[in-house]
């Protein structure tokens, strides 16, 4: 009995060591997404529920009124300019880095000056309404 037991409690090990590097690998990915966030992923690639397909999967979080015919829809995948209607978007998000992590928009802001601030997941940006190109505040 203590032979089969010295036989499979190698492999065991082997099976639960494996099992236990793919949680501290993922445990490593997960916490230090800001190293990592140069990685992208093409949503091509990931199952079809993670897709941004008709502003799916809480692609938008609010929108902004930047005149009576142009407002910003913001969240998960950046800032986009459409028409009162909704019906044509153009992509807003000239400026952010080009990783999808980095244009998640949390909170945009009007100033009396013309001046938007976008807090992102990566840091702050600010543009003129016109030209339109977000500059980083966060020291990069």
């Amino acid at each position: 009995m203590i032979k089969i037991f010295q036989k499979y409690n190698k492999w065991l090990g082997v099976i639960f060591a494996l099992i236990i590097l793919s949680y501290v690998f993922s445990g490593i990915i997960l916490n230090h997404r800001e190293t990592l966030s140069f990685i992208d992923v093409n949503r091509k690639l990931l199952p079809k529920e993670y897709r941004c397909q008709n502003w799916n999967n809480d692609a938008v979080k609010s929108t902004l009124k930047i005149s009576p015919d142009s407002i910003l829809v913001y969240r998960n995948i950046g800032i986009w300019l459409t028409d009162s209607s909704y019906t044509d978007f153009k992509n807003f998000s000239t400026g952010f880095p080009k990783v999808i992590d980095n244009r998640k928009v949390f909170q945009m802001f009007r100033t009396t000056g013309n001046t938007l601030l976008a807090g992102t997941f990566s840091g702050l940006y600010t543009t003129h309404i016109l030209p339109w190109r977000f500059h980083s505040h966060n020291g990069s």
